[in-house]
């Protein structure tokens, strides 16, 4: 497995949808409209919310089809905090992004690259993930490099950064897009295509549960952050990055972390969050600054 690192750009800093019920913030019912009354939201005293439900661990719905996941949770939380309610809807990555752009939506809460693309139609907060690329073969596969898929078919979600990915990295291979991962993974255990690329979070999932192997990792270009109306209310977008940054303070974010990943945290996502690195310090969780 080749794996390719950019740590060193820390140098040294660490020493069609489906409605769902509500989040319920804190408070009471009147607290929590007043709370509300202080945003421009598309449906009044509710942020409206659009999700996956298939994208782990990032975003899923539990058995009892309600969304889940280390980005629903951790927008739950800073929602609780805001005294703010969320309703969500579930549709795919891109129908999140056309959404946004149409102002159906407040935000996107999901694994979401904030690309310079996306920055053109989407506002973003402050990444608050930041992983991996993977490419991903069947468990008898012996690739071990980016040439080893030249003219192999290649999945990808459309219009996710792992498209961009193939399209910019794995020239030679032949690029096949899916509509959700689910899709994706179904069709490199039927053989359908030879490998597919996804964020190392998600891919690790799915390592976990079926008979598929991580034949190459490289470190993302960019992190996942919460998407948001171009035209929205810049105060929640503020808002809701000042409850990440205290929920890394008070360790809430570093136990949601520990619920959904194993990796250290990147060093890159340290150089987003600062209150990071007194949280990671001297941690299994503190970047391998190698």
């Amino acid at each position: 497995m080749h794996l390719t690192s950019r740590r060193s750009l820390l140098a040294g800093t660490v020493a069609a949808a489906l409605l769902l019920p509500l989040t319920a913030c804190g408070g009471d019912d009147g607290a929590a409209d007043s709370a509300a009354a202080k945003y421009k939201l598309v449906q009044n005293g509710v942020i409206t919310a659009a999700t996956q439900s298939e994208q782990p661990p990032f975003a899923i719905t539990d058995e009892a089809g309600r969304p889940t996941g280390f980005s629903v949770e951790l927008m739950n939380e800073a929602a609780k905090r805001l005294g703010v309610k969320v309703q969500y809807k579930t549709t795919s990555l891109q129908g999140i992004l056309a959404g946004l752009s149409a102002g159906q939506y407040d935000i996107g809460v999901a694994g979401v690259g904030a690309t310079a693309e996306r920055k053109k139609s989407v506002a973003f907060t402050t990444p608050y993930y930041w992983g991996f690329t993977d490419v991903l073969t069947l468990k008898d596969g012996r690739e071990t490099a980016l040439p080893d898929f030249d003219g192999k078919r290649v999945g990808a979600v459309s219009g996710s950064v792992q498209e961009t990915f193939v399209n910019r990295e794995m020239m030679r291979a032949k690029l096949v897009k899916f509509k959700d991962q689910t899709a994706l993974i179904t069709q490199l255990l039927s053989g359908g295509i030879d490998a597919a690329v996804l964020g190392g979070a998600s891919a690790d999932a799915y390592v976990a549960k079926e008979p598929v192997r991580i034949a190459v990792k490289l470190e993302s270009l960019q992190g996942s952050a919460f998407p948001m109306r171009k035209d929205g209310d810049p105060k929640l977008l503020k808002d809701l990055d000042a409850q990440i940054d205290a929920m890394i303070e008070d360790g809430t974010y570093i136990k949601l972390y520990r619920k959904y990943f194993h990796d250290p945290i990147a060093a890159d996502l340290i150089v987003e969050r600062p209150k990071l690195a007194k949280q990671v310090m001297n941690t299994d969780l503190a970047p391998d600054r190698r």
